[in-house]
């Protein structure tokens, strides 16, 4: 199992893409309006990290993957 897509929803997207860069060696884009605004990173696994700020009042931060299958229908019809 690979993690594709690692989403970070935080008010401080400023300061967590410094430390995140810092920890990973990577740099990040512009907010990305395609994914709500999100920075992103390449990883050395292929993957890829965004931080965003979140969508609206109520979304609370959080952290989100997205793991990359090898079936995709295989595995929606096993959830």
């Amino acid at each position: 199992m690979k993690v594709q897509y690692l989403e970070v929803v935080t008010p401080e997207v400023d300061v967590v893409c410094a430390t995140y860069a810092q920890l990973y060696n990577v740099k990040f884009s512009g907010a990305d309006v395609n994914l709500g605004g999100a920075r992103t990173a390449k990883l050395s696994n292929g993957g890829v990290i965004g931080i965003r700020a979140p969508l609206r009042e109520t979304e609370e931060p959080t952290v989100r993957h997205y793991t990359l299958v090898e079936d995709i229908q295989s595995a929606v019809n096993a959830a």
